[in-house]
């Protein structure tokens, strides 16, 4: 990973060469959670993302910061069931259900839950709304492995798929969705689990390739992802 500065920085610029005016982003590195010292998630890296991108986009004039809102359980639920989002906001969640995600609760947690959502639904209405920005990013979220009624992999909730079924139910001329997946690593349960009969039509696609975890495990099992802690 030597050069993923340097890449950082072409891509930002590729990026930024398609989008006037500057390109709004959100971020929720603000909402600090302590995590054990077993703990492999690198949490760290969202507020260097943030900071390596200002220093190169802000000051030109080229991207916009703004702190990612917490996502409602209106638009939660538009993909989630409703008591499993209760139970979490609630810290209702059993220990086995918790190492599932990754996490230990926490009011800190919570928070970065649905601000990790929160703002992938901020960057959809920054597009889809009449006049909006032609794009717009949100420099965390991605937590493409939770399913409808539980997390899994680092994920609480899906904010993929919330940001797409708000999108369907709040743009009338929106009609379908699709979701591109690069992670390098397993495909999304957005399409798979978030997707049931009576929500909007979400379609995905997922893209690995080489000797890959997708090739090899079952999607979004990540259950033993978290195994070094011992909380």
């Amino acid at each position: 990973m030597r050069n993923a500065p340097l890449r950082l920085q072409l891509a930002s610029r590729a990026v930024c060469t398609l989008v006037q005016p500057p390109l709004p982003l959100w971020y929720n590195d603000h909402y600090q959670v302590s995590l054990p010292s077993t703990s492999s998630f690198p949490m760290e890296k969202y507020r260097y993302i943030r900071e390596a991108l200002q220093r190169e986009l802000e000051a030109a004039g080229k991207a916009t910061f703004h702190e990612s809102p917490l996502a409602s359980i209106e638009d939660l639920t538009t993909v989630h069931d409703g008591e499993y989002v209760r139970r979490y906001l609630a810290n209702e969640l059993s220990h086995k259900e918790n190492r599932r995600i990754g996490f230990p609760w926490s009011e800190a947690g919570k928070l970065r839950a649905l601000s990790s959502t929160g703002g992938t639904v901020a960057a959809m209405h920054a597009v889809c709304r009449p006049g909006g920005a032609r794009f717009a990013g949100h420099i965390a979220g991605g937590t493409h492995h939770a399913f409808a009624d539980r997390g899994e992999g680092y994920c609480v909730f899906n904010d993929i798929a919330v940001a797409a079924a708000c999108a369907l139910r709040d743009y009338p001329a929106i009609r379908r969705v699709l979701l591109v997946d690069l992670d390098v690593h397993q495909v999304c349960s957005a399409a798979a689990d978030c997707n049931g009969s009576h929500r909007p039509p979400l379609r995905e696609s997922s893209h690995s390739g080489g000797s890959t975890l997708a090739q090899r495990t079952e999607a979004t099992d990540l259950a033993r992802a978290p195994k070094r802690q011992t909380w």
